[in-house]
């Protein structure tokens, strides 16, 4: 009966890494064949501390920082919550982590789809626009990471 609730407990956790790498995916489209700074993929995975990775944050504070009034959340999950904004600056995905494993894991799975990130302690900024995530660096710290598939 044990392995029964930990086997629905991994399902519950594959599913929201699954469906948080997903909207991911919908919310940044393509990259474009931009390349990696290695540096800031280091910081981002946890190897070397970021520069200036923000304060911990809720997905409501990332919201209200960045001029979104109200995120669609896609995701509620133990160890995630994530929601997509749309406002007049452009779209964008916000990801808020209970642990910095669990952020480091959701990075590693979505460098596979390419893209650009706004990474912070235990939250992810996500979006195609990186003049805009830039923006938002100035307002809740972070450092921006760009990958290629």
């Amino acid at each position: 009966m044990g392995r029964l609730r930990l086997t629905a407990h991994l399902a519950s956790r594959m599913t929201a890494l699954l469906g948080a790498v997903l909207a991911l995916g919908l919310a940044t489209g393509c990259s474009g064949g931009e390349s990696a700074d290695p540096a800031a993929l280091s910081a981002a995975a946890g190897g070397a501390p970021a520069a200036n990775p923000g304060p911990p944050a809720t997905l409501k504070q990332l919201a209200t920082k960045t001029g979104c009034a109200k995120p669609q959340v896609q995701t509620e999950a133990e160890e995630l919550r994530q929601g997509v904004c749309k406002t007049d600056k452009g779209q964008y995905t916000l990801t808020t982590f209970t642990t910095d494993k669990g952020k480091e894991d959701w990075l590693t799975e979505a460098r596979k789809w390419g893209g650009s990130y706004l990474v912070g302690t235990r939250w992810v900024i996500a979006g195609n626009d990186t003049g805009l995530l830039q923006t938002f660096s100035d307002k809740v710290g972070g450092n921006l990471v760009t990958t290629a598939p």
